[in-house]
């Protein structure tokens, strides 16, 4: 019995002392280590687009699966998740001119940029049908599924061109940073 005890307190000890000394081990990482390995990275503006679309193609999914299931539907309850939806697109819109302006010299990412704002563009199109659908008082749901589906097939159209760019920043982060770490002889 003792030694079962002591076998579980072992085990605790060994999942949870990582995690507590992980934060304290960080204060003898070297000078000029990066705080975190390519991006995107929780305060960036990357991340947060990111997050936006994946919350934006969220709601476009469960008002999709809502529209389907419902036996009868709430117009304000579509409403509500219509508002929601379009307000994380604009937010991504904003992060994505944010990214915009700190990578203006970079070709490469403002073409990635601008296939990322198209589909946002067509997805903000088939969101306006979708609102109007959610203005009627009687929801047609074959047009508001239609709707939610080409929304969300346009999310993920950006989603995998925003990886792809995120792929491409991390690879050129890194080389960036170990040309300033390699020592010159």
């Amino acid at each position: 019995m003792k030694h079962s005890r002591l076998l579980l307190a072992g085990i605790c000890f060994a999942i949870v002392a990582p995690a507590i000394l992980s934060k304290d081990l960080s204060a003898f990482a070297p000078p000029g280590s990066r705080p975190y390995m390519g991006k995107p990275h929780y305060g960036s503006s990357t991340f947060r687009s990111s997050r936006n679309m994946n919350h934006a193609r969220d709601y476009s999914r469960d008002l999709y699966y809502y529209t389907r299931d419902a036996q009868t539907i709430d117009p304000e309850l579509a409403r509500s998740e219509s508002t929601e939806l379009a307000r994380n697109i604009d937010a991504t819109k904003k992060e994505l001119a944010t990214i915009r302006k700190e990578y203006a010299g970079d070709k490469e990412v403002l073409a990635s940029l601008k296939v990322i704002e198209d589909h946002l563009t067509n997805a903000t199109a088939q969101h306006k049908k979708l609102h109007a659908e959610c203005q009627m008082d009687t929801f047609d749901r074959t047009a508001g599924m239609k709707c939610c589906s080409d929304i969300t097939k346009e999310l993920e159209k950006a989603m995998a061109e925003h990886a792809a760019l995120m792929r491409k920043l991390e690879i050129k982060e890194l080389a960036n940073s170990k040309k300033e770490t390699t020592p010159k002889k």
